[in-house]
């Protein structure tokens, strides 16, 4: 499955807040992108993901961003502006503080997972370093996946949660244990690597974590999804390997335009 090419336009954008620095609070927009890839599998029209929604939506409700853009996506889809989408890819990191008061801070995500959950037919998650979740009241349409493979309708999805750091903080590993967890769907050899924390760029100056790239080197040819660092040029090849980043981003995935 590779990537033939990227809309460089988006065709829509969602306004939002979060938290800023000195307890500022910023707005901006979260772009959506659309991917034309080389195959598709016979039971799926289209897929999309993201990663990274950290704020809140503008209106008076206040809800997480994820819970918006899940919506904004259905929307989308009821439109016409975008084909079904089947399943959902989720690449971690969906809180922000209801009052938006600091960066980087830790919370419950259910409601987002729940809230793809209700607009689609299958989400698959991984969990970042600053997502909790509630496991009694998770959609049971949701896969939360950490050194683990789950299939839709002929896709098969790999990923790891969590990113390499402190074992005393919130979803963090070893770098063995993170290696040991790549290597258990490296040999499964999915479609798709779904990701929180990916390999570092060299060549574009563009962080991230070189045992994650060194392991992505060996692998003969996949399409590796992932967020945790936000990269300015956000899609690159490694070896054979096709690798986006999703980082404040929303990519629908199609055969065609």
């Amino acid at each position: 499955m590779n990537i033939i090419d990227i809309q460089h336009t988006p065709f829509y954008q969602l306004p939002f807040r979060s938290s800023g620095r000195k307890a500022q609070v910023t707005e901006s927009s979260i772009p959506y992108y659309k991917v034309r890839i080389d195959r598709m599998p016979e039971g799926i029209t289209s897929f999309a993901v993201t990663s990274d929604l950290q704020g809140r939506e503008c209106d008076n409700k206040n809800r997480l961003l994820g819970e918006s853009v899940a919506d904004s996506l259905a929307s989308l889809v009821d439109k016409s502006v975008i084909d079904n989408i089947d399943v959902m890819l989720l690449g971690g990191d969906f809180y922000d503080y209801p009052d938006l008061r600091k960066l980087g801070g830790t919370g419950d995500v259910t409601s987002v997972l729940n809230a793809f959950a209700n607009n689609f037919s299958y989400v698959i998650s991984v969990l970042g370093n600053h997502d909790i979740v509630c496991d009694a009241e998770l959609s049971k349409n949701v896969s939360i996946l950490d050194g683990s493979v789950a299939s839709y309708n002929g896709l098969n999805i790999g990923g790891v949660s969590g990113i390499i750091g402190n074992l005393e903080r919130n979803q963090r590993k070893t770098e063995s244990q993170y290696e040991n967890c790549l290597d258990k769907i490296l040999n499964k050899r999915p479609d798709i690597f779904l990701l929180h924390e990916g390999p570092n760029d060299p060549v574009n100056q563009q962080r991230g974590n070189s045992m994650i790239r060194n392991k992505i080197v060996s692998n003969k040819n996949g399409l590796i999804l992932f967020g945790h660092s936000y990269w300015e040029h956000p899609y690159i090849n490694i070896g054979n390997n096709h690798l986006l980043n999703t980082n404040r981003r929303i990519y629908i995935f199609v055969s065609d335009y």
